[in-house]
């Protein structure tokens, strides 16, 4: 209506029509204000919570474009063929496997998995715990339809599950993964630097779900899986990862040694995993027949298409892998590389295909021994057909020592790269182990999204302002800050002015008259510095009540004083340097032990924090 009134006006110059044009235009301008602030008040909230994805396309359109790409010939390939180009990319990974020449396995003795029984009373409580937020499967079925309908469909799935699992028969549906492609970083117009992640069946992950947790229990009650594989298992963490590997390299370095590490990156793990190998060592384990079969069924002719740039690739089948965005994959994977460390003598760390290989160094003897560990390694992935990726694979000695010679270590014929920093888990490491480029790189990334936010929440109130910075930024300062948490008072002002510039911008208060204690006070805002104390009062209580890890860490004092002392105490450990005397575990058990009996006997983590958080306000 303001374009046709303004072309009018234009056309015929009579006033009344320009006043006509102009009341419309300052009608216009009052409607987009009060709706403008509708939008920020009340729907940009709700996204940021509930659909994040959402809330980043609308608060800044550009950061999720079309995908272009450049074919092996240096050509731009149209949009609507970048999903056939992706799917071509994805599908070319997969392993051929001679299964005529396959190694031969011994089965577990005295341990027998029992047999998985369908209930309808478990397949409601699944349906009744789906998260709505997930997206729909390539048949159009989400997980906001099953929950809805749970009562009336639970009874169905029932029967349908149990006779899936007991003739070891699948839909074809259920074997069709709709695969989006995810940039990992790099080029974004190489087809090589996107990862496949698969929107598999959503009815069939509810039997997944029931099958993964039988067999993990098994697994689990019987020890089975490597004591140091912290991946998609309940209980363990990247935390966990880290301050078990931290607190071994701080124990050597302490101790005058160097440790040598190689960080190993296996190339497709997930996509290379060849279904007959696979299917041996979940025989060896002794998993119960009926899941045996259906694995056997899920894994076989298996399809799949890329969705990108709202085209979709043709079929293509599936002759390896564990399905990325299944339920069952990232256990299947876990089963597979489980036999990994026994090949080896030096110490080994798994996070599902993360793997660190060290060893202290104080002699030729023992580069030989690394030496031969990674030989052994590499005929591990040659027998089971897996592959390792030379460039990615990194060496770093960790040492306080100056005048190290550092070794050169081969990989299949190839020398691995020296490094003095790495990122591991998301944590920069340094040779030193020291945390000052971590903190720095992490604080660097804080503040550009801090500026983001500022530029496009100018108009949002001071409740969103907030809400985008505890849930978008304040998480990047904070990730895995109980293995790096400083005690220097000027690193800890640095990492805490980023809080205050946050905080001023909440408030939209710049004035240098206005206190920012008193600002973060308003927005309840805890100094940094107390958060990252919790953060290792929890892992440490995490660790404490842990029983596979406790007694890596943790011995009992000689004696305890009842009257001063709560009964969870711990041992102090003797440190010969300030560095390792500063790290987690030594510097939280004085925290620890000083904690009131209520407090540090608490078993629940959620009380337990709770706790903390009222003792140290006080």
């Amino acid at each position: 209506k303001k374009k046709r009134l303004f072309r009018l006006a234009d056309k015929n110059k009579l006033s009344v029509s320009w006043l006509r044009y102009k009341k419309c235009d300052s009608d216009y301008q009052s409607l987009l204000k009060i709706t403008r602030r509708h939008f920020f008040h009340h729907d940009l909230s709700s996204l940021l919570l509930n659909n994040p994805q959402r809330f980043w396309r609308v608060v800044n359109p550009r950061s999720h474009p079309e995908v272009s790409l450049i074919d092996n010939n240096g050509v731009s390939v149209p949009q609507s063929e970048c999903a056939h180009l992706l799917n071509e990319s994805f599908s070319s990974v997969f392993t051929r496997e001679d299964t005529t020449s396959s190694p031969t396995l011994n089965r577990l003795n005295d341990m027998y998995m029992s047999e998985i029984v369908i209930e309808e009373a478990g397949i409601l409580s699944l349906l009744n715990k789906l998260k709505l937020s997930s997206a729909s499967d390539h048949t159009g079925i989400n997980n906001k339809i099953l929950k809805n309908t749970a009562p009336g469909i639970s009874g169905i799935l029932t029967a349908i599950f149990s006779q899936s699992f007991s003739t070891g028969l699948i839909p074809q549906d259920w074997r069709i993964g709709k695969v989006i492609p995810i940039f990992k970083s790099g080029d974004r117009s190489s087809p090589l630097n996107y990862r496949p992640i698969s929107l598999t069946s959503t009815i069939c992950k509810l039997l997944e779900h029931i099958i993964h947790s039988q067999v993990m229990r098994y697994l689990e009650d019987h020890n089975i899986i490597f004591k140091y594989q912290h991946g998609f298992r309940r209980g363990y963490s990247c935390d966990t990862q880290l301050s078990g590997f931290v607190h071994d390299l701080h124990t050597s370095l302490d101790a005058g040694s160097q440790v040598d590490a190689i960080f190993l990156d296996f190339s497709k793990a997930f996509d290379r995993v060849p279904h007959h190998r696979l299917l041996l060592k979940l025989a060896q384990l002794n998993i119960h027949s009926n899941v045996l079969s259906w694995i056997k069924e899920f894994l076989s002719n298996r399809l799949q298409f890329t969705s990108l740039n709202n085209s979709n690739s043709s079929f293509v089948q599936v002759t390896s892998g564990v399905p990325q965005g299944s339920v069952l994959g990232p256990l299947l994977f876990l089963i597979y590389i489980n036999d990994l460390p026994t090949c080896v003598s030096s110490h080994v760390r798994l996070f599902a295909d993360d793997c660190v290989i060290y060893r202290n160094i104080s002699s030729n003897t023992d580069r030989q021994a690394l030496q031969s560990d990674l030989d052994q390694l590499a005929t591990w992935c040659s027998s089971w057909l897996m592959t390792l990726n030379h460039n990615k694979t990194k060496h770093m000695s960790f040492t306080k020592s100056s005048s190290q010679t550092p070794t050169s270590y081969l990989l299949n014929n190839n020398t691995v790269e020296l490094t003095s920093t790495y990122k591991y888990l998301g944590v920069h490491f340094q040779s030193d182990l020291s945390w000052h480029y971590h903190i720095d790189v992490t604080l660097a990334s804080a503040n550009r999204s801090l500026g983001f936010i500022k530029h496009n929440l100018k108009q949002a109130p001071a409740h969103l302002r907030k809400l985008a910075y505890i849930t978008l930024i304040r998480p990047k300062i904070e990730y895995a800050s109980a293995i790096w948490d400083p005690d220097q008072a000027y690193i800890i002002s640095n990492i805490e002015s980023l809080q205050n510039r946050a905080a001023r911008f909440i408030f939209s208060d710049y004035s240098p008259f206005s206190s920012v204690t008193a600002l973060k006070n308003q927005a309840e805002l805890h100094d940094l510095s107390r958060r990252r104390k919790h953060a290792r009062l929890s892992l440490f209580h995490k660790l404490y009540h842990h029983a596979p890890l406790h007694d890596d860490f943790f011995k009992t004092p000689p004696i305890i004083f009842p009257r001063r002392d709560h009964s969870f105490k711990v041992a102090r450990i003797t440190c010969h340097s300030s560095s390792y005397a500063r790290s987690f575990i030594p510097r939280t058990i004085i925290d620890w032990n000083n904690l009131p009996a209520h407090i540090a006997t608490e078993l629940d983590m959620s009380n337990f924090q709770e706790l903390v958080r009222s003792y140290t306000n006080t």
